[in-house]
């Protein structure tokens, strides 16, 4: 059985999350760091304070401060669908006062941050990702001292934006350089780079510079215009036209190379941003004539990508499950009738359409008494008019809806009606559960169980900001399917549609990668076992070869199941067939000035992938992976896990955080550590104070902290990623 230590610190590490810190160099303070819920996507709005009598005429000064400008230069490196992104970020502080400058940074949703560091006014301080623990004990250990240290937790909200802002002098310059990583996943049959630009911000120089390198020939770049977060009624959709003031460049003599620059006019794009943040695009494509299985193979790791084409869809049962509660009425209402009509004229006549509504109670749409109907054209129409008179009121009840629509499909799956249809779930919801079963844990239970059978995969929808997004996202996760974010603007509709677009057309299910040699370190490999392949995605195995051998041969089989029955994929790759690495693999990225950070792309890939399934493992509960062949040492070094090194590690909470230690990643099971050197500032952690009085956050060491001779600072930055909400004990097993 799972440890009590470790389950109080699995249940610990999923229920918080910070979304952004604050770090301040007072004179007299040094560094404060204080921690603010915010979601990326909302504006936010100013606390108003009542005005104090007692207030100087220095604190009325600073009110009337102007913005300062900020010199911003973002760099993005592209291997084999890895992106490697470097935000640089440069404020003078022109005031003749002190001046607190904001680094503010929206990451892409499955980002994870590797690198940060700050320099002001000529000092460097580069931070460190730590065990959240060891973060945590070093904050005691300096409050006991008598130092002063700010740790401040506040309770999960989904977020993936970073926030920092430091205290500088007159005439001060101070530097921000943050590096985040990612996985490019296909969609829809593009991949697709995506930098958010932060709003409300005053720019002297804004740049964006991206260098594309794949080992196939890009059939496809282009970079669209700017897309806003929230699109308003009086805007309109993004043109197909590319970004002015961007450029591409593709390689005269290798076809899997180009670079992108985007250069704009500072006062256009301010003005552009002043309703909120920016998606800049960039979108490509690489050559799928030959075969779709694509290996690479670098230094002892190997990639494999997999994306069939050219195959008809699996007829499919989707199973509408929409929110109708009172929360849902006007504009969510009729944005969902919308979307739902669009979606409905578009289904197959192969396909098979069940809706249920759900407030208070769960109602069924039934033609002719029967609840599944087939898609075909009259149906359709009966579906749509059905919709169209879909109406608000009432609670919520979850619970209910949810397993209902599993009930109708494991009917059908007993009976035998509908063989070789493909099952989904398309669950819209804008709220929490406010009737029958409320409990969160109780509800993912009941749906775990009441799929078992099934197997089917459920798509959430969460529509708007007050949704338990945390709840839907290991909802899907533990049922094959994964979760979004719907927003209230103007395109609601369009965002629902794109959405169902994704997963509308499933040409392959039960995906299984076989690799048949000794060549692999099996425990390395990462999850070879899909759900269901829909068309336009991809598939991404990534693992370590045995360094042992040295005419490695990967043999693989790919199995599936298809809509003309077995799906069979076999070949044999030797380090002769592999396409080549193109030279110079060594990819780099100048992280500071005098830094250059060198690193085997392929490596990162395999680290970032293999963590990324194990999050998904815990989220449905499972702790181990395999047998532990020998115990491990009671400190690991940061040099195992690869190619010669024999470690093995199974339990997937473990691994996980030695992964994330090792690469450096800020997951939810580490800390980003900052320190500062010795110095002799005194003061106190006054505002820091303030600000957890009105979090309702308690310091560890009281209201006040002074200062000693040294400063250390360890902030819990935990990315909320996967882990959205707590997983329930029942649901673990060793």
């Amino acid at each position: 059985m799972m440890e009590l230590k470790e389950w109080i610190l699995f249940s610990v590490l999923l229920n918080f999350s910070v979304q952004s810190i604050n770090i301040q160099e007072l004179k007299e303070v040094g560094l404060v760091i204080t921690c603010r819920g915010e979601a990326a996507h909302i504006r936010e709005k100013r606390r108003v304070e009542p005005r104090k009598a007692e207030e100087s005429e220095e604190e009325e000064v600073k009110k009337k401060y102007k913005r300062l400008d900020h010199d911003i230069k973002i760099r993005g490196e592209i291997r084999s669908r890895y992106a490697m992104t470097l935000v640089e970020n440069k404020v003078l502080n022109t005031e003749n006062v002190a001046r607190e400058v904001f680094f503010n940074v929206i990451l892409p949703e499955t980002a994870f941050i590797s690198k940060f560091a700050l320099e002001v006014d000529g000092k460097v301080y580069i931070a460190e990702v730590k065990e959240k623990e060891e973060a945590w004990k070093q904050y005691k250990d300096a409050v006991e001292e008598g130092k002063s240290a700010g740790h401040v937790g506040i309770s999960a909200r989904h977020s993936n934006k970073f926030r920092v802002s430091v205290n500088t002098e007159s005439g001060g310059i101070v530097r921000f350089y943050l590096v985040y990583e990612e996985l490019l996943r296909r969609k829809n049959g593009i991949y697709t780079y995506l930098i958010n630009i932060s709003p409300h911000q005053k720019l002297s120089h804004y740049s964006i510079d991206v260098n594309i390198m794949e080992e196939r020939n890009i059939t496809r770049l282009t970079v669209p215009e700017l897309k806003p977060h929230l699109l308003k009624k009086d805007q309109q959709r993004s043109s197909s036209e590319q970004l002015k003031h961007s450029s591409i460049l593709m390689s005269p003599s290798n076809g899997g190379r180009a670079s992108v620059s985007y250069n704009p006019n500072i006062i256009h794009l301010q003005e552009k941003a002043k309703e909120g943040p920016l998606k800049f695009l960039l979108e490509y494509e690489v050559d799928r004539s030959s075969e779709g299985s694509q290996m690479e193979l670098y230094q002892g790791y190997f990639v494999h990508f997999v994306a069939p084409e050219n195959l008809p869809p699996i007829a499919k049962h989707v199973v509408f499950v929409l929110d109708t509660s009172g929360s849902m009425m006007y504009r969510k209402m009729q944005q969902t009738i919308n979307a739902m009509k669009t979606i409905l004229g578009e289904m197959r006549d192969q396909d098979y359409i069940t809706i249920l509504r759900f407030s208070d109670e769960v109602s069924v749409w039934e033609v002719d008494e029967n609840s599944i109907v087939t898609a075909d054209k009259t149906n359709r129409q009966l579906a749509i008019e059905f919709v169209e008179g879909l109406e608000a009121k009432g609670a919520t009840n979850i619970n209910s809806a949810l397993v209902k629509a599993l009930t109708l499909i494991t009917h059908v799956q007993q009976k035998g009606v509908l063989e070789g249809v493909q099952p989904m779930v398309f669950f819209l919801t804008d709220g929490h559960p406010t009737q029958g079963v409320t409990d969160t844990q109780k509800i993912l239970e009941n749906v775990r169980q009441a799929n078992k059978d099934a197997r089917a995969a459920i798509f959430s929808l969460a529509f708007g900001v007050k949704t338990d997004f945390g709840m839907l996202k290991t909802l899907s996760i533990q049922n094959y399917g994964f979760a979004r974010k719907i927003y209230t603007a103007a395109d609601a509709s369009l965002q629902l549609e794109g959405f169902y677009k994704e997963v509308s057309s499933p040409i392959l299910s039960n995906v299984e990668f076989n690799y048949l040699n000794s060549s692999l370190i099996t425990q390395s490999v990462t999850d070879t076992v899909f759900h269901t392949f829909y068309q336009g995605g991809e598939m991404v195995v990534a693992g370590i070869l045995d360094p042992e051998i040295s005419q490695p041969i990967i043999e693989y089989e790919i199995t599936a199941l298809q809509s003309s029955g077995e799906y069979r994929h076999s070949g044999e790759q030797k380090p002769a067939d592999i396409i080549p690495i193109s030279e110079t693999v060594d990819a780099y990225i100048d992280f500071l000035p005098d830094t250059r950070i060198e690193y085997n792309f392929l490596e990162r890939l395999w680290a970032y992938l293999t963590v990324q399934d194990l999050f998904i493992k815990l989220s449905k509960g499972e702790l181990v992976s395999c047998n532990q062949p020998k115990p491990l040492p009671t400190i690991l070094g940061m040099e195992g896990e690869g190619p010669g090194d024999g470690l093995i590690i199974c339990n997937n909470l473990h691994r996980a955080l030695y992964l994330s230690l090792r690469y450096q990643f800020v997951t939810p099971l580490t800390s980003l550590v900052v320190v500062k050197p010795d110095s002799k500032e005194n003061g106190d952690f006054g505002e820091a104070d303030r600000f957890e009085e009105r979090l309702g956050v308690r310091m560890m060491s009281g209201t006040r902290l002074t200062c000693g001779p040294r400063l250390l600072l360890a902030v819990s930055l935990l990315v909320s990623y996967i882990l959205g909400t707590t997983t329930s004990a029942p649901a673990l097993r060793v």
